[in-house]
Parts: C-alpha cells; structure tokens; sequence
C-alpha cells in the first residue's frame, strides 16, 4: 500500500473459509456480503489485497474499486461475486498469499470444520484477520444471585 490514509475500520462479520473447485484445481472463498457492503462496493467491483501488511496490522487489508480488475495480470486482486440462492451473496476468492499471512493451511480450507476470520471494513476496504477461539471465566452461581 503506498497511500498512508487513514481509514476507521469495524468488525462486521465472521466467515468460514470455503473451498471452490476440484481436489487438484481449488480456490478458497469467503461469503462476505456484510463486508462489502459496509466498504461501499457490490458485485463487480475488486479488492487488490496486501498480505505483507500482516507484520504490521496483524490482519491482511483490501483496498476496494468499484472497477472490475483482470486478476491475472493483478495477481493479488480479486472481484467480488454476486453468487448464491437469488445471487443475493457477495463472494470473494482469497490469494494464496493471503492465506498464508493468516496461517491458513490448506487442511483448514473447507471441509467440516474450517478456518474462520474475522471480516473488518471501512470506506473502500476490508480486512482480514485469523478467529481465534477464546475463552472467558464465568460464576454461574454469581450471576443466578443477582
């Protein structure tokens, strides 16, 4: 990212990490229509991913366009899709690179438990970040007393 904006960003969603396509040809998706929604874009629009961000924000940021982007020649730009029942879901194709920042392998890609991030977006972006389980301690016995 060369532009030093800042933007404010929120948590909007949590998405599990799907697998598209065949066991030798695959692609990992994320339904994310909130996100996309909440960064301003819809189906046609692209988000041009920067995986080296990780060490810094400890997420992966994606600046959006409202412009559709040749993915190969943008090797780490990817369009949204409007797919699903009625075409109401807004997909996107997470990079390998992406996947590799969030410590994705590709065992967790898919399957019956896979890996699930956390969705954050602004004006124009989204961004990524590995869920983590957590815990927290409760006194059950404290809360029935009150």
């Amino acid at each position: 990212m060369t532009d030093d904006t800042d933007v404010e960003i929120r948590e909007v969603q949590t998405a599990k990490v799907r697998r598209e396509g065949t066991d030798e040809n695959w692609s990992a998706i994320v339904s994310i229509t909130k996100a996309v929604r909440a960064a301003g874009l819809e189906d046609g629009g692209s988000f041009r991913f920067d995986p080296l961000a990780v060490e810094e924000l400890g997420m992966v940021p994606a600046l959006g366009s409202p412009e559709t982007a040749d993915g190969r020649s943008e090797s780490l730009t990817r369009n949204v899709r409007k797919e699903g029942a009625g075409g109401k879901t807004l997909r996107l194709v997470l990079p390998e690179d992406v996947l590799e920042a969030l410590d994705i392998s590709d065992d967790e890609v898919g399957g019956d438990e896979p890996a699930e991030v956390s969705v954050w977006a602004g004006d124009q972006l989204v961004a990524f970040e590995r869920s983590e389980e957590r815990t927290v301690e409760v006194d059950r016995d404290e809360a029935e007393d009150s």
